[in-house]
């Protein structure tokens, strides 16, 4: 690269650092394009991530067809180079059962059952309207086909508060992609584990390196699961993942605590 296109480089990072950081006092999506533009342009973090790097290549079989909806990025969504890491372990491990923790528009929901429809998928966010849950979008708006013919099950909920236990130990893909903060991302990820214990399943986390709470608790997360596992940090994505090793169930300490019930409701096909 010549010097000219570095220079060009840098002064495009910092004007788009520049932009996002005048708003991001004032807006939730600038902050979080401020960081994704820090990590982008200079590989700043607030907190710096310590999970093992892996390239998108070496975990996935690029030569796989996959399948693709709804690709092109908005607000608060997974990237075009993320949503085909998300689909293409799915459609590599073939599981029998997902979870998703953080609905949103559907958008990562859809791709999920695109590439195993044959799944018994199950998704869950706050329902719209209520505090936390995103302005501006119905919860599962591009999977209400899906939803209503019974091939998912959306729940609507609060994470830190919803009785996860007919789950536990029956899920063999977990993605979570709620809140940002660091008491939501312990909890969902606390869940996430116990959804897949007993099972050879696949913890997939939206935001590290990104959100702080989210990369704190990732890596806090580590020490409650004592079987044989990998965490690893997929370059140039904000995923991390935790893939257990082949013939090693998911297995956890004893510490890790059972979660509060709560009255939800459950979409109906009906």
């Amino acid at each position: 690269m010549s010097f000219t296109n570095t220079l060009g480089t840098i002064c495009s990072g910092f004007a788009r650092m520049a932009g996002h950081a005048i708003a991001s006092p004032f807006s939730r999506p600038a902050r979080i394009k401020f960081l994704e533009a820090s990590r982008e342009h200079f590989h700043v973090y607030l907190r710096t991530p310590h999970l093992a790097r892996i390239a998108a290549h070496e975990l996935i079989d690029s030569s796989e067809e996959i399948v693709l909806q709804q690709y092109i990025r908005g607000r608060w969504q997974v990237t075009m180079v993320e949503l085909t890491v998300i689909a293409s372990l799915v459609r590599k491990r073939s599981p029998e059962s997902i979870f998703e923790i953080g609905t949103f528009d559907g958008r990562t929901t859809l791709n999920l059952w695109l590439n195993r429809p044959e799944a018994s998928m199950h998704t869950i966010d706050l329902p719209a309207g209520s505090p936390g849950a995103p302005d501006g979008k119905t919860p599962g708006m591009l999977i209400q086909d899906k939803v209503k013919d019974g091939k998912i099950e959306q729940i609507f909920g609060n994470t830190l508060e919803f009785d996860f236990s007919p789950w536990f130990g029956a899920q063999d893909y977990v993605f979570v992609d709620a809140g940002h903060g660091y008491q939501n991302a312990i909890s969902d990820s606390r869940t996430a584990l116990r959804l897949v214990e007993g099972r050879e399943g696949v913890v997939v986390w939206h935001d590290y390196a990104v959100m702080p709470g989210v990369t704190q608790a990732v890596e806090e997360i580590m020490s409650e699961v004592v079987s044989e596992v990998d965490f690893v940090w997929v370059e140039d994505t904000s995923l991390a993942i935790m893939i257990p090793k082949t013939g090693h169930p998911i297995k956890l300490s004893n510490g890790l605590s059972g979660l509060k019930s709560a009255k939800v409701e459950v979409a109906s096909g009906v």
